[in-house]
């Protein structure tokens, strides 16, 4: 590890060993961990490699991919199988807007296949990815270059929100994202076309505990003049995916939310842990970036700064939706 890399590295991680706890809205309470990235051991640093790096996206198969967006939606839940048993009052107690049994909706699942097989006979070099950091979730995304051109195309679903926006503990701005407007392409046309047929369709996130929380999955897609931009803009646009600059932790000490960790000199001291890190981290990096990947229940955050060796440090927390906080 170079010398700089190794003394911030040093620094975060005394300020870390006094348990800097977080508690985003609805979650369970975690704590910032140190991160680095030692570009010399694991090549360039982008949000593909970082998940990579931590075993939360694997290649995968084209059939996976749209066999699980027609699964998700036919019986309304994220979860598949064992894992959606928390769901399961949902057509019991509850009058579901979606017919999921009429032949027009059983329909969906041709549609499917058409875009499937148009995927398939248009696009080189396709590949397939799975997005996935616990048993219980996955999320994917079908990218490949269009024939008629030399831009790519990543096909993929909206991805739902458990945890609320937290705009009030961790301050970003200037979403970092590369969309240009081009024409659309013959490829592209004809995706439009099915996608009609697709319509937006109502699913239930958390249902036990009285959340009756819900969002609509959605296939979307966006094209770019690389892969690596066409996968970060539709993930960004799925909601998986969010890279903006960080600005500060609870700015406001009138804002801050430890009412609930103890008593009003405990969420004090807390608070002044947050306020020492700040000065740490500006001080040290004239530029640092948020990367947050959101699976459905989990979020994973990386604020990342960049050291004097082109070596990557900053934060990571682990946090879980709470059913129950």
């Amino acid at each position: 590890m170079n010398p700089s890399t190794t003394q911030i590295l040093a620094t975060l991680e005394v300020l870390l060993q006094e348990e800097i706890i977080c508690r985003l809205p609805s979650n369970h309470t975690s704590e910032w961990q140190p991160f680095y990235w030692e570009s010399s051991v694991k090549g360039n640093f982008h949000f593909i490699s970082l998940l990579y790096s931590q075993g939360w996206m694997k290649n995968t198969d084209i059939e996976i991919a749209i066999n699980n967006w027609w699964e998700i939606e036919e019986i309304g839940v994220p979860t598949l199988d064992e894992y959606c048993s928390y769901a399961e009052c949902v057509f019991e107690d509850e009058e579901d807007e979606v017919d999921r049994k009429s032949p027009q909706f059983q329909q969906r699942k041709n549609y499917y296949k058409q875009l499937s097989k148009l995927l398939k006979s248009n696009l080189y070099d396709l590949e397939v990815y799975e997005f996935s950091c616990s048993a219980e979730y996955s999320c994917f995304a079908i990218v490949g270059q269009l024939l008629d051109n030399e831009n790519w195309i990543c096909v993929t679903s909206t991805v739902p929100q458990e945890t609320p926006e937290f705009n009030d503990i961790i301050i970003t701005e200037n979403n970092i994202e590369a969309f240009v407007a081009q024409p659309k392409t013959d490829l592209e046309s004809k995706i439009d076309k099915i996608l009609e047929s697709l319509t937006p369709v109502l699913t239930y996130g958390h249902y036990d505990g009285g959340y009756e929380q819900t969002y609509h999955h959605q296939i979307l897609y966006q094209t770019a003049s690389t892969k690596q931009t066409a996968l970060q803009n539709a993930l960004i646009k799925s909601e998986f995916l969010q890279i903006t600059e960080f600005k500060s932790f609870y700015p406001d000490e009138r804002e801050y939310l430890f009412q609930s960790f103890g008593s009003e000199e405990e969420g004090e001291e807390i608070y002044q842990k947050y306020q020492h890190l700040n000065y740490f981290l500006k001080a040290k990096f004239p530029e640092l970036i948020l990367y947050a990947f959101r699976f459905w229940d989990y979020t994973q955050l990386f604020i990342v700064g960049e050291s004097t060796e082109n070596d990557r440090v900053g934060l990571r927390l682990t946090s879980k939706f709470d059913y129950n906080p």
